[in-house]
């Protein structure tokens, strides 16, 4: 099965390289408004022109080794990750659209297979039995990013979204393991760019408010599981309490390929006091610009520093054209 989904990826990647050479000899157009200071997790506070539309389609594979350094502990030290190995690999289509000045609308989904060998480890002591091999679809994300200040170089956006469960989530009690979420959550983030001659820098802010009755859920980009037994009260243990994240990047725009760095940093907060989980990554990639309109990413994210959470390393590529 690994070795197929290897394969399965490899061909995906082929995919993508050959819609990038593709795409090259593909007539310009006008581009639509991005401006070439994008970064890769870091959002832009420059929406799209109105009526432009950006298409991507990307991949990511996650991985934390289970030897003494795939974990971090509660004291934010590295330790061995109980239980096994942990990976992933996502595939995501995301579309934006120009809808009027200043603001654009994003929709984004995927599919996920991930395997963690933790899990069923973690649902025994839930008292349940659930395996260590999940897939399905992940979660509708929507937002809607309006720039509210545009002024000699200096952009500041409001970004409002919500996350619909769309997708699989992990059901204990039936045995199920899966990526979405089975909750809804009131995502906003304030973002801030400053455009310079030759690089870009942008900051961002955000808060990812869930609600609903029941909150548990797998957090994959955390790696571990936020639920109850099954014998406590359900009604006083509602499990997440949101994720707060602070990412501040730079990127060099002087030509055709834009090399970038980023800082990323996420705090998971869970009603169980002691055990909410923090995680810092260094991201390093860069951005090629196929012709006006095609533009490839890629990317590779390191952990820093983390607590009460999978030590995970990932591989980012995407294609993305904007009309």
């Amino acid at each position: 099965m690994e070795r197929a989904m290897k394969a399965k990826t490899l061909r995906i990647a082929a995919g993508m390289m050959a819609a990038v050479f593709v795409m090259g000899f593909v007539e310009p157009g006008s581009a639509g408004g991005y401006g070439g200071g994008e970064t890769l997790e870091t959002e832009s506070a420059v929406p799209l022109e109105q009526g432009a539309m950006d298409v991507e389609f990307g991949m990511v594979y996650s991985r934390a080794n289970s030897g003494k350094r795939g974990w971090w502990n509660n004291h934010w030290s590295r330790t061995r990750r109980e239980g096994g190995a942990f990976r992933m690999y996502e595939w995501i289509l995301e579309v934006t659209r120009g809808i009027a000045p200043d603001t654009d609308l994003t929709l984004s989904t995927g599919w996920v297979d991930m395997k963690d060998r933790l899990m069923p480890l973690v649902s025994a002591d839930f008292g349940y039995e659930v395996g260590n091999h999940g897939r399905g679809m992940d979660d509708l994300r929507v937002s809607l990013k309006r720039r509210i200040l545009d002024d000699r170089g200096v952009s500041v956006a409001y970004v409002p979204g919500l996350t619909i469960p769309i997708g699989r989530h992990t059901i204990l009690e039936r045995g199920r393991f899966g990526p979405g979420q089975n909750y809804w959550s009131f995502d906003q983030r304030l973002v801030l760019t400053h455009e310079r001659e030759k690089i870009t820098f942008n900051t961002d802010f955000g808060y990812s408010l869930p609600f609903g009755r029941t909150r548990r859920t797998y957090k994959r980009d955390f790696g571990v599981y936020t639920g109850w037994n099954k014998h406590e009260d359900t009604e006083k243990s509602p499990g997440e309490r949101g994720v707060l994240d602070f990412n501040t990047g730079a990127v060099y725009t002087n030509g055709p390929f834009r090399p970038l760095a980023e800082l990323n940093y996420e705090h998971r907060f869970v009603c169980s006091e002691g055990n909410d989980s923090d995680q810092l990554h260094v991201t390093v990639g860069g951005i090629f610009d196929i012709n006006k309109q095609a533009r490839l990413k890629t990317g590779y994210q390191h952990p820093v520093a983390g607590r009460n959470a999978s030590r995970t390393r990932r591989l980012l590529l995407s294609v993305a054209y904007e009309f």
